[in-house]
């Protein structure tokens, strides 16, 4: 073969594959720009549903067993819907969009603490808050490595006694007011941490059996 031959001819295929690969790339940002969008207007009407659904809950005095059914379908639907925005959160260069989209997520979940609290007042200690404080796109190995643990630990947990745990993460560096608050009154300064019903604090690796523990005998 003449040797301008194949170098033209191989130009040529690496052009192609180069013009290739930089509209597939376009397509899956578009794609992934296309659900961003349509996650952020979710998230928009999530917050809304949540607070009116607090409202109803306040101003109806609904029953016990059906605000807690309510908030905790709630939490387990955000949380869903959250976990599908993670995907994106290493691979998206939209991370702008993709904070604003965790922020209001942070937000439905403070909320939806905060419900659960007076739900617990008013209805005596029939579940468990977990409420799981982690660092938002941490670049500290040690940091990013405790929150796997947490991570799994709580999923753990939560996954052995569905019906008894709230299980609310919130990321506590976006710059929340209403988190940061809430840090500082219970004297949270370290991420991550977390808080059982409002009383007791995890902020070590332990065992999945003294973490149970810890959790059930929050109240004693």
């Amino acid at each position: 073969m003449n040797p301008k031959h194949a170098f033209w001819q191989a130009l040529i295929f690496t052009i192609v594959v180069f013009l290739f690969g930089m509209l597939l790339g376009f397509v899956l940002e578009r794609g992934r720009a296309q659900e961003i969008e349509i996650n952020l207007a979710n998230s928009e009407l999530n917050l809304l549903d949540e607070q009116l659904r607090n409202q109803i809950i306040e101003n109806l005095n609904l029953s016990c067993d059906l605000a807690i059914e309510s908030t905790f379908g709630f939490a387990d639907k955000i949380y869903g819907e959250a976990l599908k925005l993670e995907k994106y959160d290493s691979a998206s260069k939209f991370t702008n969009d993709l904070k604003i989209i965790h922020r209001r997520y942070d937000l439905l979940r403070t909320l939806l603490w905060v419900e659960s609290i007076k739900l617990k007042d008013r209805c005596g200690d029939g579940f468990h808050t977990v409420v799981y404080f982690y660092e938002y796109e941490t670049q500290d190995v040690g940091v990013r490595s405790q929150q796997i643990f947490f991570s799994r630990l709580l999923g753990d947990i939560k996954g052995g006694n569905p019906e008894e745990i709230l299980l609310i993460p919130i990321a506590a560096n976006l710059d929340l007011e209403s988190v940061n608050i809430a840090l500082e009154n219970y004297d949270l300064t370290e991420l991550p941490v977390v808080l059982i019903d409002e009383e007791r604090i995890i902020d070590d690796i332990i065992t999945l059996e003294d973490a149970r523990n810890i959790v059930f005998d929050a109240n004693n």
